[in-house]
């Protein structure tokens, strides 16, 4: 079986933050809640789900109506990015190029619709073999991760991301953590550090 490697999207594959922050300004405009974001803020939170980014941006607004609020952003910004994309970090001939070697996946702290709205938009869905998301199985990364491998029959890993958040996640899967330093986070202890996705390659030959 192919070794397999298992992205984070956000930081990772692509930047929304663009998108995502006029987006998000206008739902919550229209639900009048006084809050304007910037890029800064957004890439701040990249990586938390969105009920970790409710909380932080509205810490004294009532639970319910903080969910309804960002359940009307993740469907604004999965139509939209479904459509029009975002910035990749990569060319699609890279990945196809990865996916004729590896088996790909994605795990990301996102809703439901998101990573759809990114195969779709760009076209990878034969690059990419399976995906989890917070958004429909309420885990954390960590399990998400495990989840895939296991209905996958994955034995060699490796978690690709730009968060410390994913490094903690691929620590509790038990695989190797490959930091994307070009992304929003850092990270502690990576096993390997990319400045670009096409340092990738070399660096999984070393690993595997």
């Amino acid at each position: 079986m192919p070794n397999a490697l298992i992205f984070d999207l956000d930081g990772t594959l692509w930047d929304t933050v663009a998108p995502l922050t006029l987006i998000w300004n206008q739902v919550f405009e229209r639900n009048n809640t006084g809050k304007v974001i910037s890029e800064d803020d957004l890439r701040n939170v990249m990586g938390k789900n969105l009920q970790e980014i409710g909380r932080i941006y509205f810490p004294d607004m009532a639970e319910e109506r903080r969910a309804d609020i960002f359940s009307q952003c993740a469907v604004a910004h999965c139509a939209y990015l479904k459509e029009h994309g975002a910035p990749l970090f990569f060319e699609k001939s890279f990945m196809e190029q990865l996916a004729a070697k590896y088996e790909l996946f994605i795990v990301s702290n996102c809703p439901c619709g998101y990573i759809e709205a990114f195969l779709e938009s760009q076209n990878l869905q034969k690059c990419f073999k399976d995906y989890e998301m917070s958004g429909r199985t309420g885990k954390s990364k960590g399990e998400n991760i495990k989840a895939v491998m296991e209905r996958n029959g994955c034995q060699n890993s490796v978690y690709i991301g730009d968060t410390v958040g994913d490094e903690t996640a691929a620590r509790a899967a038990g695989i190797p953590f490959i930091h994307a330093a070009y992304g929003f986070g850092t990270a502690e202890n990576p096993d390997a550090v990319i400045q670009n996705l096409n340092e990738l390659p070399e660096i999984l030959e070393k690993i595997f």
